[in-house]
């Protein structure tokens, strides 16, 4: 499946999560992950994100980014458990999967991140950011050979990140 293919769905699906309750669009403008070992350049990511909140103490999110500077892209699904009511700012802690496609040989490899985050979320309502840190596991990541120029792509490795989003409430009449 190419990123245009998950970007065209991801926009056709994206509008449908409004009528269902309290929910929010995240753009990703800093997220870091270096996906080559010891680099600290090129791992930034950027991206597009939907937030929706299924009770007062839990959510979930689907998101989108590509790391241009190591030519990947990752779809990701989490989510998560809030220790204080998600109307407003609250911690927040869960887990995470994905599909990561890396393209650091002339053999593109599918990969499956599996992790677990923490952040500080605010409230969906109007105006809302997140900052979160997180592990991840590369599950294939030992099949990867780069080619000459690149590093390998590590097994485990961290992420942190400020995304910053625009969020409604959920509409009065239903009693979640």
């Amino acid at each position: 499946m190419s990123i245009r293919t998950l970007v065209c769905l991801f926009s056709l699906v994206l509008p449908s999560f409004a009528m269902f309750g309290q929910g929010g669009i995240r753009l990703i403008l800093w997220n870091y992950e270096p996906l080559d070992r010891g680099a600290f350049s090129g791992a930034d990511h950027y991206g597009i994100g939907y937030d929706h909140d299924l009770t007062e103490r839990t959510s979930m999110a689907v998101q989108a980014r590509i790391n241009s500077g190591a030519d990947t892209w990752v779809v990701n699904y989490r989510s998560a458990f809030h220790l204080a009511d998600n109307s407003g700012p609250s911690t927040y802690l869960g887990p995470m999967i994905g599909v990561r496609r890396v393209n650091l040989s002339t053999d593109p490899q599918t990969l499956i991140p599996i992790g677990f985050r923490v952040g500080i979320r605010g409230g969906l309502e109007r105006f809302f950011a997140d900052l979160h840190a997180g592990f991840v596991l590369n599950m294939g990541a030992g099949n990867v050979k780069p080619e000459a120029g690149y590093a390998a792509i590590p097994g485990a490795t961290y992420c942190v990140g400020l995304d910053l989003g625009w969020g409604w409430d959920a509409p009065r009449d239903r009693p979640y």
